[in-house]
């Protein structure tokens, strides 16, 4: 398991100044060291979208003496100290922004005299940023300039030469203006970020000279964020730039050709076809609404695969080929929406910026160790719709320790790591950052260091749910959704079992049904099944047959590779449940009642009948085939099993706001079928009294009391 760490170190009560990231010291190297830290994301070499020159400074320019003398250095050397500590160092490419800051200019050096804050009001004031460099303007202000990078200057798709690569790198909207990152720019300040578009290939081009200067600096890995764009700017209205459009037609005709294009084209001339002009003739808003909405998402979503795999395929040969290493690659995948399936293989390490951190939310981390398909899932959180600023004003008023020992373990309980925040990003509204105390972060990634072997990666559950991608890929797509879907159902962490859900508009089975699954204490995995296009069908019988439960979630579609899978498992002796809808317009539910192995739970319009319905047939079916039973129901419970150990680890959610603790959970039964000598592990090392004994069941552990976190391992016999 990776002990990640949110390394943005934003400054305390300050806003996150995007991109360019604070200087690293040598304290925090010692603040890492005593975190166990492993690796570090969004964690450095930010200022590219500023200009290469400002990267380049970041990497390798020298350090003032005032700041020198209490440990602060460059990047490059930072990274070289990381390395040295076995801590691998993610660089961030923040390449949806692109950068205009208030400057002022020193008339006789060409320097940059004050930038950003120090720079508006000036009566001096100018700019800098992509604008500047890409104009040559200030070839001064640092050591580097144009010319290093473009000698011939900058061309565009059209054979044209950049004068100004702001803009021509900006996402646009209907009408032609630039979109705005939004949740980056300061509010009240003068600075200027546009998203930018990578189906542009002047930008792409910018962009592997980003990644190139980072694996210079000596990174061992690159993390792309907005790993989805230009999709990014779809939600502000964009992108229709000009490569986009051309992009879009030369789709059409492909589709055309292959006669996959729906009967809305048929009189359409896709060869002259322009959406921009379309939408605009027809005065057509976009994107509620828009005609051809759908095509117009399934071009992005296979640009975002091809670009994407374009940048990530640049690090690795660069690396290779300039520097004779082996570069790992990363991409923020946000919360795991199905746009981002597709570009799975290209990564090393999943990354999510969970859209709604949440005090309770196991279903979403048991979905990211599936979709990650065997790589290391890293968790951030995000300020957006969770907990975390609530989180953080409690913490800085000495309270709320124990959410946040729940906050950093779930993640690791099931199945994924929770990066530590340091110096988090607050987003752009909030004038703070994320520093919790760190003696609480040392103590969580201590546990974690020492205990490893209680995490075994590979580790099967009782049951596994299948996500067909033919049936959710434009299901959640069309409701923005991805985890979220599950995570906005349930927010008060008072009342759990609250609700928030509009079951007319937004039922996505997959999710209720894991949400189910663990509130109900089961232990389960989720497996991905492809479409075949997007993501090649490689779902294999290797994947289900040890299970003795498959279930499908509302699966309308599936390959017909998929349905002959299916059978053969059901044909082998494995249990099948099916909720609601299975393989539409085919006989697979025919040929799996044959079996007898077939149960099935009808959906239905509401979302508690549909619920109740599924957690009847499926308690039926788990009582033979649980492998762990918790006298607790409010508990999280999750296992993993080694050829050595079984390790049962249990969450205790039940805080009590006024004593501002968790309750402890009293006299809780817990029966496993395994066999071994037992050994109790509490986070904060105290004795947890506790007794066993061999039933019928299997071996029946009384704990006297779980407090946050408690770990029941079993070695087995030898």
């Amino acid at each position: 398991m990776e002990r990640s760490v949110y390394f943005d170190g934003w400054h305390k009560g300050n806003f996150c100044q995007h991109p360019n990231l604070p200087m690293r010291s040598l304290h925090m190297l010692d603040d890492l060291e005593r975190l166990g830290a492993t690796m570090l994301v969004w964690a450095g070499l930010g200022g590219g979208s500023i200009s290469l020159p400002f990267l380049h400074h970041e990497a390798f320019g020298p350090v003032d003496p005032r700041q020198g003398m209490y440990g602060y250095m460059n990047d490059s050397d930072f990274i070289r100290e990381c390395n040295k500590r076995g801590i691998k160092l993610f660089s961030i490419v923040f390449e949806v922004q692109g950068w205009e800051f208030p400057a002022v200019i020193d008339r006789l050096t060409g320097k940059i005299k004050y930038i950003n804050k120090l720079a508006e009001g000036h009566e001096e004031q100018g700019w800098y940023g992509l604008r500047e460099f890409s104009q040559d303007k200030y070839p001064d202000a640092f050591p580097t300039s144009l010319k290093d990078y473009y000698p011939g200057g900058i061309i565009n798709s059209e054979g044209e030469v950049v004068g100004d690569l702001f803009e021509e790198a900006a996402a646009r909207k209907l009408d032609g203006s630039p979109v705005h990152a939004q949740w980056v720019e300061v509010k009240n300040h003068r600075q200027i970020c546009y998203q930018t578009c990578r189906n542009n290939p002047v930008w792409r081009d910018y962009l592997k000279k980003i990644i190139s200067l980072m694996v210079d600096a000596g990174v061992p890995g690159i993390q792309l964020d907005e790993a989805e764009l230009p999709l990014t700017a779809i939600g502000s209205g964009g992108c229709f730039c000009k490569d986009c459009m051309k992009q879009f037609t030369a789709w059409l005709v492909e589709r055309r050709a292959r006669g996959l294009l729906g009967a809305a084209w048929d009189g359409i001339d896709v060869a002259s076809f322009n959406y921009q002009d379309h939408l605009l003739a027809n005065q057509h808003t976009f994107p509620q609404g828009a005609p051809f909405i759908r095509d117009y998402w399934e071009f992005q979503v296979r640009a975002v695969k091809k670009y994407f795999g374009e940048l990530a395929d640049h690090a690795r040969a660069y690396g290779r080929e300039k520097h004779q290493r082996e570069v790992l690659v990363s991409g923020n995948f946000f919360n795991l929406m199905p746009c981002y399936f597709p570009i799975v293989p290209k990564v090393d390490v999943i990354i999510t910026e969970m859209e709604h951190t949440q005090f309770r939310q196991p279903y979403f981390y048991r979905y990211c160790e599936g979709f990650a398909q065997g790589r290391d899932v890293v968790v951030a959180e995000n300020p957006y719709g969770g907990i975390v600023p609530d989180l953080v004003r409690m913490l800085d008023e000495g309270r709320g320790h124990d959410l946040y020992r729940i906050f950093l373990l779930e993640a690791a309980m099931y199945g994924c790591n929770m990066s530590v925040p340091y110096g988090g990003w607050m987003g752009n509204t909030i004038r703070d950052a994320f520093w919790p105390p760190l003696h609480l972060s040392a103590q969580v990634q201590g546990f974690l260091k020492r205990n490893e072997r209680l995490y075994p990666k590979g580790s099967r559950g009782d049951a596994c749910v299948l996500y067909s991608y033919l049936s959710y890929y434009w299901r959640e797509t069309a409701t923005g959704a991805g985890g979220a879907n599950a995570m906005q159902q349930f927010t008060n962490l008072a009342d759990i079992t609250s609700s928030g859900w509009d079951g007319d508009k937004r039922r996505t089975p997959f999710w209720e049904v894991l949400k189910a699954l663990t509130d109900s204490q089961v232990i389960f995995d989720v497996c991905m099944m492809p479409d075949g296009e997007l993501r090649e069908d490689d779902f294999t019988l290797a994947q289900i047959q040890d299970y003795p439960l498959v279930i499908l979630p509302d699966c309308d579609q599936l390959t017909s590779r998929q349905q002959d899978i299916l059978l053969r498992f059901a044909q082998g002796g494995g249990k099948v449940l099916a909720h609601g809808r299975l393989a539409e317009g085919s006989d697979l539910v025919s040929r799996l009642e044959a079996t007898g192995r077939l149960t099935r739970t009808q959906d239905a319009d509401h979302f508690e009948v549909a619920m109740a319905r599924f957690a009847a047939g499926m308690r039926q079916l788990m009582k033979p085939l649980r492998s762990v039973k918790v006298s607790d129901p409010r508990l999280g419970v999750h296992r993993f099993t080694s050829k050595e150990a079984t390790s049962i680890h249990l969450m205790n959610y039940d805080y009590d706001a006024a004593a501002d603790q968790v309750r402890p959970s009293l006299n809780v039964q817990l029966t496993c079928r395994a066999r071994g000598r037992v050994q109790v592990h509490s986070l904060e090392g105290q004795d947890l009294g506790f007794r066993t004994e061999q039933t019928d069941e299997g071996l029946r552990v009384t704990l006297e009391r779980v407090p946050v976190y408690a770990v029941v391992e079993i070695r087995h016999p030898e």
